[in-house]
């Protein structure tokens, strides 16, 4: 009934039961109490299962009409008002609504000069670009970009039907999982930033479930 996957002592009956409990984002530290197992050969399988996510993430440039946004990701301080974050984490990420595709990634900074060269890397000339008016956007038309703008301080929809409503519910959907990795470094905010694209993008718990089966016995 369960197939053997390479590379692991683990029985497979045990091994298909890792994998659903990192599916259903069960915390390492509880999936190895409940399958009797030890707490590093979990967290050892669970960097592994974020790694097949990674390799999957889909790099190729978007074309048609695409939203974009740049986020932040971090705890603030308690007791402090504003933008008192103990951990900043600078984020640009794209959605295609026709489709639900969706890439993130982290940067160095949100300016012009780090998020332009991005778009132009993964957004084809030509393409409807939907942003707010963060002004490291303003210039896209005149990089052969279609820009439309949402004026977030009056609206969130545009008569014109521009929003940015698909990528802020990606952001909630990655924050929400990032939040529950407490004290997560900083180096491994991209690998988990992945899984947390590639689960969006696989909302179906036993389709995504199928997938790290199959993904893990090809490794």
């Amino acid at each position: 009934m369960f197939a053997k996957i390479p590379h692991t002592r683990l029985p497979p009956r045990k091994m298909h039961n890792l994998i659903t409990e990192f599916v259903y984002l069960t915390p390492a530290r509880i999936a190895a109490k409940k399958l009797k197992l030890n707490r590093n050969t979990v967290n050892l399988w669970y960097a592994a299962m974020r790694e097949c996510m990674s390799r999957q993430i889909n790099h190729t440039p978007f074309t048609g009409l695409i939203e974009i946004d740049e986020s932040y990701f971090g705890q603030k301080r308690p007791g402090i008002k504003g933008r008192g974050w103990t951990d900043r984490i600078a984020v640009f990420g794209i959605k295609q609504p026709a489709t639900g595709r969706v890439w993130a990634c982290v940067v160095p900074h949100t300016d012009g000069k780090t998020l332009v060269p991005i778009i132009q890397k993964m957004v084809e000339k030509k393409t409807v670009i939907h942003s707010d008016g963060y002004g490291a956007y303003y210039y896209l038309s005149q990089y052969g970009y279609i820009h439309r703008v949402v004026n977030h301080s009056k609206t969130y929809v545009e008569a014109s039907g521009v929003h940015t409503n698909g990528i802020e519910s990606f952001w909630r959907h990655a924050k929400d999982l990032i939040r529950s990795r407490r004290g997560l470094p900083r180096s491994e905010y991209q690998l988990h930033l992945d899984e947390a694209v590639f689960r969006f993008c696989n909302p179906d718990k036993q389709q995504l479930r199928l997938k790290l089966r199959r993904y893990l016995r090809l490794k």
